[in-house]
């Protein structure tokens, strides 16, 4: 009997031992329920509490070995563990801990291993509802599902070249005069305990998100704007676009002009006043440095440089582009495809003097520095009243200080020049004008400090036909006299060379005669000369009469007697000596010798 006895309680034990033994599967979790016994003393865990009371165990049982359980005391249900997928977020929930308390809508963070050890996190003082940590995606995690509940939802995600920016849904209240929540490090909004235990502050946010990465946030404690919602109702409210969230670039040729929206009172509300520069903050990137180190409100000096991308938060800053490349403005007719030119306003230059209208264009080239934008802007950009900042490309600004410096400069000399001016004069007076009108937008410049390179001021052409027919004519009649003036001047010159040319000739015949008198003698080259001379005259080839008085009779008189005056001069110094003299002839030689004359009178005529 004692045997069966013990036989019973051993199978007894077997079987109690063996009911007991749990073994939770793999990618199980084992949630414990307690059927019977007290339960727990604290009110706050009515149903799952985190010791051994009656009810739900806090605590679960993970896969791996055995774990022993009272049979009928204790039912174990087998869950799967949760798993966040890669790309989302787990946002938690818990059903059961302490109430919150301060008015806060999120549970706070407890150390708990994730939501793991759901003991923990009930004796750590963890909260109902919504909890302030979130599970990262990519993992799975044994989460006791009955205390535990876990939505999952997409990461924030940033598009390259733009912003996200952030508005805080929980935290402390700003104060009324503050526009921004105060900066608190929270690793980019992801460490949502740090920001609510550091100070945060609800509403917007000066720090931003930036481009092209995902971010680990909790939808219930941050809204986030980027290009991807942008357009739902309330950032629409907001006036936000698309294109207030892209990143600010300053191309070449430009420099950016940054009002700031948020920072202390203008120390300065004139026209043409800027904030002083203000140290650290990496180009407006750190806004809650600016703030800090009593940066103001306004238009800054500083400025941000061409070929730079910027990442700044629209709602802190505005940025206005200005040219700081070489600008070419011209006064002429304007098509509507200029109308949004900076040079719009600058009509043709029309100027009436004596009542007629003269029409002319002009070129102005300009360079603006990147330290006198930003006072442009203040003295002539627009009275914006909107919140919201970003990339602002507003050309009326340039606009203005063209046609309110330039343009009135160019109208008012103009118009006081037409007053004391005829038409003549006027049109005579060309490179005057164009000089005093130089220096005169020089000085328009010089408290500007701007770069003026060159100024180009075209022919005044007249509007009326008359006046234009009339200046016609006396310009031809003036281009004539030049005519007239240069046939003068070469006709005088034509003269000098041929007087020139004739001293020439002179110098060279009696340089002539005198190598010839020095080789024959004057008489000789006298004598010679005279023969040339007689031996050019135009004769007949015949003359009747076979005597000399026919001859003589035919050459010129006046030759003819210059020609026996010298023969007789000749004969009567005796001078000549080219040959021996010869004896005188008797006459029966002399009968001889005109015997032997050719009677022909041709021949006659030629000897």
């Amino acid at each position: 009997m004692v045997i069966v006895l013990l036989l019973l309680i051993l199978l007894g034990a077997a079987w109690f031992g063996w009911k007991g033994r749990v073994v939770v599967p793999a990618d199980r979790v084992g949630i414990v329920t307690r059927q019977y016994g007290p339960t727990h003393p604290d009110t706050a865990f009515k149903q799952i509490n985190p010791a051994t009371a009656r009810g739900v165990y806090a605590r679960t049982l993970l896969p791996g070995g055995f774990h022993w359980l009272t049979p009928v005391l204790h039912t174990v249900e087998y869950v799967p563990r949760v798993h966040v997928p890669a790309g989302m977020v787990g946002l938690v929930s818990a059903t059961e801990g302490r109430t919150r308390t301060g008015g806060r809508t999120l549970g706070r963070h407890v150390e708990c291993n994730s939501f793991q050890d759901g003991q923990a996190f009930l004796l750590g003082g963890g909260e109902q509802g919504v909890q302030v940590t979130t599970l990262t995606g990519g993992q799975s995690y044994y989460v006791n599902t009955r205390l535990f509940s876990v939505e999952m939802v997409p990461r924030t995600y940033v598009p390259p070249g733009t912003v996200g920016l952030v508005q805080a849904r929980e935290g402390a209240v700003r104060p009324p005069d503050q526009r921004f929540g105060r900066h608190v490090e929270c690793n980019s909004f992801q460490d949502g305990q740090a920001f609510l235990s550091g100070g945060g502050e609800q509403g917007k946010q000066l720090a931003i998100l930036g481009g092209g990465t995902y971010y680990d946030i909790n939808p219930e404690l941050f809204d986030v704007v980027t290009v991807d919602n942008v357009d739902s109702a309330a950032a629409s409210r907001e006036g936000l676009t698309e294109a207030h969230l892209r990143e600010i670039a300053i191309n070449e040729g430009y420099t950016g002009v940054v009002v700031t929206l948020d920072g202390a009172e203008p120390l300065d509300d004139a026209a043409g006043a800027v904030a002083s520069r203000v140290a650290k903050h990496s180009s407006f990137r750190l806004p809650w440095v600016f703030l800090a180190s009593g940066g103001q409100r306004g238009i800054q000096e500083e400025t941000l440089g061409q070929g730079t991308t910027y990442a700044l938060n629209p709602w802190f800053v505005r940025v206005m582009l200005i040219p700081t490349r070489v600008l070419i403005l011209t006064w002429h007719n304007k098509e509507d495809s200029e109308a949004d030119n900076y040079d719009a306003d600058l009509g043709q230059i029309v100027v009436n003097v004596q009542g007629f209208d003269l029409a002319v264009t002009l070129s102005q080239n300009l360079q603006i520095p990147p330290h006198v934008a930003s006072q442009l802007v203040s003295q002539f950009g627009n009275e914006r009243t909107s919140g919201l900042g970003g990339l602002v490309d507003d050309r009326a600004p340039m606009k203005r200080f063209v046609r309110d410096v330039l343009g009135a400069t160019v109208a008012g000399y103009f118009a006081e020049i037409a007053m004391t001016s005829s038409v003549l004069d006027f049109l005579a007076s060309y490179q005057d004008v164009r000089k005093e009108l130089t220096d005169r937008l020089l000085h328009s410049l010089e408290g500007w400090q701007l770069g003026m390179l060159g100024t180009v001021l075209g022919r005044f052409t007249p509007t009326d036909p008359v006046l234009h027919e009339r200046l016609k004519e006396k310009f031809f009649e003036e281009m004539r006299g030049e005519s007239l003036g240069v046939s003068l001047e070469n006709a005088r010159l034509e003269d000098l060379i041929d007087e020139y040319r004739a001293r020439q000739e002179s110098r060279r015949v009696a340089l002539e005669l005198k190598a010839e008198v020095e080789l024959m003698g004057p008489d000789n080259v006298s004598m010679i000369r005279i023969v040339r001379e007689f031996a050019k005259f135009d004769v007949p080839e015949y003359i009747g009469g076979g005597d000399i008085s026919a001859l003589v009779q035919a050459l010129p008189m006046s030759t003819m007697q210059d020609l026996l005056t010298r023969l007789r001069d000749l004969r009567r110094d005796q001078q000549i000596t080219s040959g021996p003299t010869r004896p005188e002839l008797t006459k029966d030689e002399a009968d001889t010798i005109d015997g032997d004359i050719d009677p022909d009178p041709s021949t006659a005529a030629q000897t």
